[in-house]
């Protein structure tokens, strides 16, 4: 079971009490700037790390078989989360005054007051310094995958402090396309089963306080684990991809 750092108790715990098999989670959300043609609702790349932590716990909990019930309390940047695999808010949020439980709120602010729930708060974001690099768009305008952000912001705990410099940001887009070459290159080979060796290792990686940082580490690993067959590691990648949502396929009947 997925088990998060709660801010408020400072304890890591399963974020869904004991026989529960439903999460309900507040994402809350900073106001956005406002940029682009017609003052088209945007959001800065700082902006957008509560939001894929929240898409990692829903995928993570969904995997657990789980049913999430996500409630933002704003409205998200919908260009960005497309473009980053976030999942569009799905579920209506309870009626002004109804008195719903929240098992878990995610923020990137310090925790005000909550009546219930345990809360989960990602890292301070560092920037690129330069003028009109904050926005997903100058990613895009620079020639990088917008999923380069996301593979970015995986490579730390989400609780982490994170700088996404433009070294740090090509050389996530590198580490992506590389990545996905390889998985194209798998899928050419006969299919076999998961590592269960290397799987295990990872999903415990997640399943600590989404460890993402040590399950892309393991990931690697498994990359260049010879001994593993290629569609080995080709079906334990596509199994975890649907977690970290970098869109590992993509390549897949292009090389």
């Amino acid at each position: 079971m997925l088990c998060l750092y709660d801010t408020v108790t400072e304890r890591t715990e399963p974020i869904v009490p004991p026989g529960s098999r439903v999460l309900r989670m507040r994402v809350h959300i900073p106001d956005h700037d406002l940029r682009g043609e017609a003052g088209r609702r945007s959001a800065r790349l700082d902006e957008l790390r509560p939001l894929l932590l929240a898409d990692l716990v829903r995928r993570t909990g969904e995997r657990q078989r789980l049913r999430v019930l996500a409630f933002h309390d704003g409205e998200p940047p919908r260009d960005e989360i497309l473009a980053l695999n976030i999942r569009p808010q799905e579920d209506p949020p309870p009626p002004a005054g109804a008195d719903v439980r929240i098992d878990l709120h995610v923020g990137g602010v310090a925790p005000g007051s909550v009546s219930s729930g345990r809360w989960a708060r990602t890292g301070r974001v560092g920037l690129p310094g330069e003028p009109n690099a904050s926005y997903l768009s100058d990613v895009s305008d620079a020639g990088l995958d917008p999923l380069a952000v996301r593979l970015a912001f995986l490579g730390r705990r989400y609780r982490r402090p994170v700088e996404l410099t433009w070294d740090h940001l090509r050389a996530a887009d590198e580490a992506l396309r590389r990545w996905r070459r390889r998985v194209a290159e798998w899928a050419e080979s006969a299919s076999r089963p998961i590592d269960e060796g290397h799987a295990a290792r990872i999903q415990a990686a997640l399943d600590d306080d989404l460890d993402t940082s040590l399950a892309l580490r393991l990931l690697a690993d498994l990359a260049d684990a010879e001994p593993v067959p290629p569609g080995s590691r080709f079906e334990t990648f596509l199994h975890f991809d649907h977690i970290l949502g970098l869109d590992l396929p993509a390549d897949i009947g292009k090389i």
